[in-house]
């Protein structure tokens, strides 16, 4: 029998914590290219638009580059949202897990805010490294969760065998 076949819900909740730090590394990532290529602005300061259209006309490098990084963080939404939720309806009793999914989301949350401070404030330095400072902590939360949903899979395997 097959680990996913005897645990679904711990398989689903480790793809969820997996996915999270995997695509939140990407969006940093994505971010460092952002601001390197000094597309910080692409879109405009008319956060979340952009250049006041919700799907725009990519008619620029800079454009693009800023937006793939705004559309990346639904990925990154899905996963953690997805961790969230099932940490809070079937992993209540694990409460590491409970704790690092809630603190990762309410870090996304907080950085969503923060990545619109940065946009309307012209790229202040002082809000930009404020960010990506954010973006490192919540992504050691997310390792530190995933290691967590680990260990849950891990006592569940060797408690069956």
């Amino acid at each position: 029998m097959s680990i996913r076949s005897r645990e679904p819900s711990t398989s689903l909740l480790w793809i969820f914590a997996l996915g999270s730090v995997v695509s939140t590394y990407i969006l940093i990532l994505i971010g460092g290219y952002v601001t390197t290529s000094n597309s910080g602005l692409g879109c405009g300061e008319s956060w979340p638009l952009c250049n006041g259209a919700v799907l725009p006309v990519l008619n620029n490098s800079a454009q693009l580059i800023e937006f793939s990084h705004r559309i990346f963080n639904f990925v990154v939404a899905f996963f953690v949202i997805g961790t969230t939720v099932l940490a809070w309806t079937r992993y209540r009793e694990s409460r590491n897990v409970l704790r690092f999914s809630t603190a990762s989301f309410v870090g996304l949350f907080i950085q969503v805010i923060l990545r619109m401070v940065t946009v309307t404030t012209a790229l202040n330095p002082i809000v930009s490294d404020a960010h990506l400072g954010l973006a490192s902590a919540i992504l050691a939360l997310l390792i530190v969760n995933a290691v967590m949903v680990w260990n849950i899979r891990s006592t569940a395997i060797s408690s069956r065998q």
